[in-house]
């Protein structure tokens, strides 16, 4: 969790930094971040190799690639927006939020998927996958429009709710035989007969960064209120989106286990899934955003032959250093500009 957190918050130290130090110096910020990205990156690597020897270095440093380049793209349209915003609401204002929607919109619908392929991340699917979704729809009623493979060496299967497509990693269809996957694909299937109040509920999780791109204008009108607003937002919304997703997710395991072949293959599925990736039996109650496995399993008939871990951390020691120190110089950065906002006005 505290790699996973520093491949964004280092970065954001550097450029806080930067910023800081040498506020006149645009192009210095922004070459920093994408060597801060870089490092950050790099850096990881280590733990990911001793974590999972499994994957060959090659692998690893094919998806750090990739890993980097979608989430710099999100970044700088964020950064971007944020920099280019006005100091008062106008049209400019208007047009940037209506630019960011729709890039976000086109992200959604297609560009992630485009892009990916673009990249390599995204092949065709493989016949037993395409039987085993098609068998699955059938039975379940639920159609669906393209399922895609995702060259990962990680196991997981996801629902792209927009545009009703399937995505299974290579190593989903590794480690599960037949009547797993298509439990998995029951799951996923399960999310898109969502409703479509549901399916906006979903998109509160974007309200967690999403008004920070207003910040000059905000602070301009409303000073250190505005900057205390935000703050109170992000660290709200995502409570609000991991109940929203816990909810839906037992919905989504119940429809699951009511349309898995034989008892228990669901529950099966699912800890082979945890399993492989190493992921704890109990999370960290303020990460969750799906329900824990142990509750899953007992949700779907198992009581599992262990008893009941206690919760996870959330969080190492390195990771919590550097949140909070990113956190102190956002802060100290934005007390700089709203003085100056204020002064202005």
């Amino acid at each position: 969790m505290a790699a996973r957190s520093n491949l964004l918050v280092v970065p954001g130290i550097v450029i806080l930094i930067v910023l800081l130090l040498w506020p006149d110096s645009s192009p210095l910020w922004f070459l920093a971040s994408i060597i801060a990205m870089a490092g950050a990156y790099a850096g990881t690597l280590p733990l990911d190799r001793e974590v999972f020897p499994r994957i060959s270095l090659p692998e690893l440093l094919r998806h750090a690639v990739i890993g980097m380049l979608l989430r710099s793209l999100i970044l700088f349209v964020f950064i971007g927006a944020a920099v280019l915003m006005p100091d008062e609401f106008n049209l400019l204002t208007l047009a940037i939020c209506g630019l960011v929607i729709c890039l976000s919109v086109i992200w959604s619908r297609g560009g992630l998927v485009w892009l990916g392929r673009k990249l390599g991340l995204f092949a065709p699917a493989p016949e037993r996958l395409r039987k085993i979704a098609a068998d699955t729809s059938a039975r379940m009623n639920v159609p669906f429009r393209e399922v895609l493979l995702i060259r990962s060496p990680v196991a997981l299967a996801f629902a792209l709710l927009p545009t009703r497509q399937l995505w299974f990693t290579e190593r989903l269809l590794e480690i599960a035989p037949d009547d797993e996957v298509a439990a998995i694909c029951a799951h996923e299937l399960a999310h898109l007969t969502e409703s479509r109040a549901a399916r906006y509920s979903r998109s509160v999780g974007k309200l967690m960064f999403l008004p920070w791109i207003l910040f000059n204008p905000l602070t301009h009108a409303f000073g250190i209120l505005a900057f205390f607003g935000l703050l109170f937002t992000t660290l709200v919304v995502p409570r609000l989106y991991r109940h929203i997703s816990r909810k839906l997710e037992s919905r989504a395991d119940q429809m699951a286990k009511a349309n898995e072949g034989d008892a228990g293959t669901y529950a099966r599925a699912l800890t082979r899934l945890y399993e492989d990736n190493l992921a704890p039996a109990v999370s960290a109650k303020e990460r969750a955003s799906h329900p824990h496995l142990y509750d899953r399993l007992l949700a779907a008939g198992v009581t599992p032959d262990f008893p009941r871990p206690a919760a996870a951390r959330s969080m190492a020691w390195n990771g919590t250093m550097f949140a909070g120190l990113v956190g102190i110089l956002f802060a100290i950065f934005a007390m700089r500009l709203i003085p100056l906002h204020l002064g202005a006005g």
